[in-house]
């Protein structure tokens, strides 16, 4: 058994016990009869069966499977509330224990409701596209870029869930906010499997109209990297794979993605491209990482996506132990600028709480 197999293997019997403790919970705290009691954990103890069967399935690239998919990873969306809710009256049944009696059966009650709802405000949000607008102060740029504005998006994750119709409904809101170009982060596709032709047309819609830079990110690599690349440079795309062009006299610059905060691989790309630090410079890196390593070869605003701040509550306290402040929005460091979009689209359940998908305006603002 290989290591990613083993890790695998831990995945899906963790799975069963977070399932079999959640059914436990409401059992006692629902105080359902034996024959409700048994159907609560068969149900829930079928989930992990029914994931790990989606996974396969889902590789056949066929109809039912790209369904089964779906439907499977809306039960696990709404499975995480409901767990998260078995956690808080698991400890509120210990205190009432501990007081010498049961929990209220209203109690129980309203925490599987909430939980219930809670889902459901997440998959409404995952709907529900804001725009978020910042003004960005671009060293040595042109004149030319004063009062320029760019959309910015990330982690749109097409594939078996955010398809044709998600894609459609992007490009079309781009185009109605009139940008002079866009930029995406990152994460365009999603694996499996997913015929990409829709979505290379989607987009030809976009960019016959204005530039579109793009960079890969990591979840290409769950898929057909070179299909899903490819896809994208078919739309009309600038694919910026460890390169740099020029626009209008500025260096926009993609990086591949890379592990490690400061990956000394990010360093080695950028310095074998020969970037001009007399010119402003706009960099793409799907993770907001690394800052330190691109501040010395003179780039002035990097853009960045995969957090997705989380997608749902309470993971956004999560991930922001693990990228700080650059988790999320607009931030300096030292005199680089750093925005981070939480990402339009979602990775597995098709669902957000408290965090709206979004598309990044940057105004860009030069100095006479």
């Amino acid at each position: 058994m290989n290591s990613r197999t083993f890790v695998f293997f831990l995945a899906v019997l963790f799975l069963f016990f977070i399932c079999f403790f959640t059914a436990r919970v409401y059992i006692y705290g629902l105080q359902t009869g034996s024959h409700a009691s048994k159907s609560i954990l068969i149900s829930l103890l079928l989930l992990p069966v029914l994931y790990v069967g989606s996974l396969f399935d889902a590789n056949t690239g066929n109809r039912l499977g790209k369904t089964v998919y779906t439907i499977v990873n809306i039960i696990a969306g709404i499975f995480f509330y409901i767990f998260l809710g078995a956690l808080a009256l698991g400890i509120i049944s210990v205190g009432f224990l501990m007081a010498g009696s049961d929990v209220p059966l209203v109690i129980a009650w309203g925490v599987l409701i909430l939980s219930l709802v809670a889902a459901g405000v997440g998959f409404i949000q995952a709907k529900e596209i804001v725009v978020t607008r910042y003004t960005v102060t671009l060293p040595n740029a042109p004149a030319s870029w004063h009062g320029k504005t760019a959309a910015m998006i990330s982690d749109t994750h097409f594939g078996l869930i955010n398809y044709k119709k998600f894609s459609n409904k992007i490009v079309n809101k781009i185009l109605a906010l009139k940008p002079d170009f866009v930029l995406h982060a990152g994460d365009f596709y999603d694996g499996p499997i997913v015929d990409t032709t829709p979505i290379t047309e989607s987009w030809k819609k976009l960019t016959s109209q204005m530039p579109l830079f793009y960079t890969p990110g990591n979840h290409e690599a769950y898929g057909d990297y070179t299909m899903f690349v490819d896809s994208v440079r078919a739309a009309g795309a600038t694919v910026l794979d460890d390169k740099v062009v020029e626009y209008d006299g500025v260096q926009i610059v993609g990086v591949l993605y890379r592990d490690g905060k400061e990956n000394p691989a990010v360093d080695e790309a950028l310095g074998a491209l020969s970037i001009d630090p007399a010119k402003a410079t706009i960099l793409i890196n799907h993770p907001p990482t690394a800052f330190s390593i691109p501040e010395k070869y003179g780039v002035n605003l990097i853009v960045s996506g995969h957090t997705h701040r989380g997608q749902f509550w309470p993971l956004c306290y999560i991930n922001h132990k693990i990228y700080g402040a650059y988790d999320y929005g607009m931030h300096k460091y030292n005199d680089m600028v750093s925005i981070t979009s939480d990402g339009i689209g979602t990775f597995g359940p098709p669902m957000r709480l408290y965090n709206k998908p979004e598309i990044v305006l940057i105004d860009f603002f030069v100095k006479r």
